[in-house]
């Protein structure tokens, strides 16, 4: 059966990015499981000992202590696979330290390596050996990861009995360079002439043979390189070769300003009542008044009956949306601030509109939060 022809190049990067998230998707099931099975069973304990009347201020901090890291690397575990999810064009440019983005692609490859040890009784072993001194790039972060952790993919996959796959990093001059070695069956000549042709693959039927000219484009959008040298038997090593940007300008320190006035009204929207019931008692202790509704209806028949200084709002609601209710906010008060939050990317584009004056990422942290609202408001944050 022929391979479907493909032109459209974001069409293309799309499927080698799905490919990838379908490796390491058994991986992270596996960690989340983990992570689940320690939150669930820290709490089976503490609700044990408080049945009991036996838990002390100290047995409980420590609790909580373990469940708030399980949560925390829960919504880090997401947010990785968020990350490489991501479409690049929806990700804004920035200058970010490259040593930063191979250490979170390696954390992210682990749970896959755990899997392969399972299931095929190898060990790989992942190596970073980062530069000493600064390596700023120019970029996405989200894309520069996204290729990482294919190449790392095709490494483990050029060792079907284990080995050692390397990460360098090394500032040269006016360029970073990047190389990802394995210890691998490596490729013949051939090969190696064709690997970064599109559908060109030697894996099994399931593989686009994408991957790598999705990885090609990638680079070559950041002004970039990428090559390979190879030997049979002997392994394989992808260089990528980047502008090296120059140092961020440090921002001025901004003079601190009173804390958020007391009385703030905020209309909190959010169909998970125990979010509502957190943010509630969060923003009390602010000195807000909050107001809490749990639908999109309801939002809307809030603003209707009275006015808010703030709106915090989710996305994705039963009965109206977010840009519903922040359209519906601004409209009766142009100078109501309009915070939305999601588990999902929220799109830059219709804040332009002056719809959204912020937007939180779930899990909501809330010192983040605070932080943000006092600078959507033009005011300073000092959490109790």
């Amino acid at each position: 059966m022929s391979r479907p022809i493909v032109e459209d190049p974001v069409v293309e990067r799309h499927i080698a990015r799905s490919e990838v998230i379908s490796k390491v998707a058994g991986g992270v099931v596996h960690n989340f499981n983990n992570i689940l099975s320690v939150l669930l069973g820290r709490v089976e304990l503490m609700l044990g000992q408080v049945d009991k009347g036996a838990i002390d201020t100290g047995q409980l901090r420590k609790g909580l202590l373990s469940i708030q890291k399980g949560a925390l690397d829960a919504a880090e575990l997401l947010k990785r696979l968020r990350d490489i999810a991501r479409p690049p064009q929806d990700v804004e440019c920035s200058v970010f330290d490259l040593n930063a983005a191979v250490i979170d692609a390696v954390e992210f490859i682990q749970p896959h390596l755990v899997t392969v040890a399972q299931e095929l009784g190898i060990s790989v072993r992942m190596t970073p050996r980062l530069s000493t001194v600064a390596v700023p790039v120019s970029g996405q972060s989200s894309a520069l990861r996204e290729v990482l952790v294919n190449l790392m993919l095709n490494a483990i996959e050029a060792m079907p009995e284990g080995g050692d796959v390397t990460i360098e990093t090394a500032r040269e001059g006016a360029r970073i360079a990047l190389r990802v070695t394995d210890t691998g069956v490596g490729m013949s000549e051939e090969v190696r002439a064709r690997v970064f042709t599109p559908f060109f693959t030697t894996k099994s039927a399931g593989s686009s043979g994408l991957g790598l000219s999705s990885a090609k484009d990638l680079i070559a959008g950041h002004r970039g390189t990428i090559s390979v040298a190879s030997e049979l038997g002997r392994g394989t090593t992808f260089t990528i070769v980047l502008p090296c940007a120059g140092r961020r300008q440090a921002r001025a320190d901004v003079a601190a300003e009173p804390r958020l006035r007391a009385g703030l009204r905020v209309l909190v929207v959010d169909d998970q009542r125990e979010l509502r019931d957190i943010l509630r008692e969060f923003l009390g202790g602010l000195g807000c008044r909050p107001t809490t509704v749990g639908s999109g209806e309801a939002a809307l028949e809030a603003l209707e009956q009275g006015s808010f200084d703030v709106v915090l709002t989710d996305l994705l609601l039963p009965g109206a949306s977010g840009w519903e209710i922040a359209r519906a906010a601004k409209q009766r008060s142009p100078g109501c601030r309009v915070m939305l939050m999601s588990g999902r990317v929220i799109p830059d584009g219709l804040s332009v509109e002056g719809l959204v004056d912020a937007s939180l990422m779930k899990p909501v942290d809330l010192g983040r939060l605070g932080a943000v609202l006092a600078e959507v408001l033009g005011e300073s944050f000092h959490r109790p």
